[in-house]
């Protein structure tokens, strides 16, 4: 009876601490202005790139990740490349997560990965990855 009374009362003092440690403050609301650019986007247009977004953040201009013969066994070189990972939904895992066993990507954010750049690779997923 005494064990018992004392493993219950361990447990309880568990549960307080534990749940007191948590941090109840309320996150601030950030809201991130992207500009209108989601419109009409292109992997190789020159007014709304993404060949350019996907050359810096999937490796393929520094030879590593989504190169040819790069780490990742994809090739984003070219629009063939990239559009195989579309058609497959392998593209929108690998952005937005679909379980644990895809990593998020990029692994390595390079200068200009954010918010909007994010949500230009939903847009144009979203279109079907006009070429």
């Amino acid at each position: 009876m005494k064990t018992k009374f004392i493993t219950g009362f361990i447990l309880l003092t568990a549960v307080i601490i534990i749940n007191s440690c948590e941090n109840k403050a309320a996150l601030p609301n950030i809201t991130v202005q992207c500009g209108d650019d989601t419109n009409k986007l292109t992997y190789s247009s020159d007014s709304n790139s993404m060949q350019a977004i996907i050359n810096v953040q999937c490796g393929v201009g520094n030879s590593s990740c989504h190169s040819p013969r790069g780490a990742s066994g994809y090739d984003y070189s070219t629009y063939a490349g990239i559009y195989a990972n579309y058609s497959n939904g392998l593209l929108s895992e690998a952005l937005f997560g679909k379980g644990a066993s895809v990593p998020q990507m990029p692994l390595t954010p390079q200068a200009g990965w954010d918010i909007c750049t994010l949500n230009k690779f939903k847009a144009w997923i979203d279109q079907g990855c006009p070429q």
